[in-house]
């Protein structure tokens, strides 16, 4: 068994000082792997001053280098900046901005999904004219940036449009169910089999699935 290691405070890891730890991130099954996972998370104080919360291995692999400075300067430093000013009414701009949060600030609710696993947005795509270039000519009102390989960066390769539900069905938190020889997730189930998502995942919760499958229900919506 694998010691773990203790940190004292001030002590440097990475380019980043450490000041307590705090409550571990436990990851899902992905796509590519049947177990979960935990992530040892700290709070650590940036060369800048500021401090941030993130995983205490992307700080020392150098995955992560600051609270999202050194990120800033660099977006900065390539005069895209102003670029960005007279894009921010155009219908992609906010998705972009999105993208960018959840792999590149920790302080975003969404960070451990995406950055926090070593999600990226491409060099190319860290200037938003490159993003519309690439994707807008297939954008239409109301899809969402979606990933075809949810371990994967996002790159005009990875990526493509997908309507909200299609994207929650895409998602690695997402619950799949194998029943006669398909699968799918629960929500794909809910619309074949006509039964509600939340009643069909009460039902995956406490009973097997060919009963949660083939029990029907009252007129009232109650189970029989």
């Amino acid at each position: 068994m694998r010691t773990k290691k203790e940190y004292k405070k001030e002590e440097k890891i990475g380019e980043c000082f450490f000041i307590k730890e705090m409550s571990p991130i436990v990851f899902e099954k992905t796509n590519t792997s049947n177990t979960k996972s935990t992530k040892r998370v700290a709070l650590f104080e940036c060369i800048c001053g500021k401090k941030f919360k993130c995983i205490i291995s992307d700080i020392k692999s150098g995955n992560t280098k600051s609270c999202g400075c050194l990120r800033d300067a660099k977006i900065q430093q390539q005069g895209l900046k102003n670029k960005i000013h007279g894009r921010r009414n155009h219908p992609l701009y906010r998705m972009w901005q999105g993208m960018l949060r959840r792999c590149n600030n920790v302080q975003d609710g969404a960070y451990f999904n995406y950055g926090g696993r070593g999600i990226k947005v491409c060099d190319r795509w860290l200037n938003i004219d490159n993003f519309i270039e690439d994707m807008y000519p297939s954008y239409k009102l109301g899809l969402d940036i979606d990933r075809k390989n949810n371990d994967g960066n996002y790159n005009k390769i990875n990526c493509r449009w997908a309507t909200r539900k299609q994207n929650m069905n895409n998602t690695r938190r997402n619950r799949h169910v194998k029943y006669k020889g398909e699968t799918k997730t629960v929500s794909e189930w809910s619309d074949i089999l006509k039964i509600s998502y939340k009643t069909l995942i009460y039902r995956l919760n406490n009973w097997n699935v060919e009963k949660a499958f083939t029990l029907k229900l009252q007129n009232n919506g109650m189970v029989r």
